[in-house]
């Protein structure tokens, strides 16, 4: 489980094809919830369920009848992007305490559609985040508890902290 900031999500999903702004509808933070297996004691694979948390889309539209009279309806909903995304970890410091790790992770998003501040049906887009630097440190009696936090590159945040349980 790890929560983190959505900095750098903004970046590549706050302005659709055409270049226009999406009504301010930032990603403020992201929720993860990861599995790793570790077939050798350097290399890890695994994969990520990420959801973004963001602010409120608020979208306007008028509605014509067959006299041409119109009405005006307005709609909000809180902007969301969920990925499924593997990744490999290459740790290159393995003790019972820490584990210092970089990690390369791919996949596809699904976020809501809203293009030229009209409403849409949600949109597949790709997904990429790249670990620059992670640390994890083990505690409890067997060292299988961990909290720790990571540096990045891409859509997963600049910084993420992380905490979870070894089986």
């Amino acid at each position: 489980m790890s929560a983190g900031d959505a900095f750098l999500a903004n970046f590549f999903w706050t302005y659709d094809t055409w270049g226009d702004p999406r009504n301010n509808a930032n990603l403020y933070a992201n929720v993860a919830l990861s599995y790793f297996y570790r077939p050798l004691k350097w290399f890890w694979v695994g994969g990520n369920f990420v959801n973004y948390l963001g602010s409120k889309i608020s979208y306007n539209w008028r509605e014509y009848d067959t006299d041409v009279n119109y009405k005006d309806l307005s709609k909000s909903k809180m902007k969301y992007c969920a990925v499924i995304a593997p990744e490999i970890r290459f740790s290159y410091l393995n003790t019972k305490e820490v584990i210092l790790y970089s990690a390369l992770s791919g996949g596809v998003c699904v976020e809501d559609g809203f293009t030229k501040n009209h409403y849409k049906y949600p949109e597949i887009n790709f997904y990429f985040h790249i670990t620059m630097f992670g640390v994890s440190g083990n505690l409890g009696k067997n060292k299988n508890i961990f909290l720790g936090g990571e540096f990045g590159i891409g859509m997963k945040g600049f910084g993420n902290i992380h905490c979870g349980y070894r089986f």
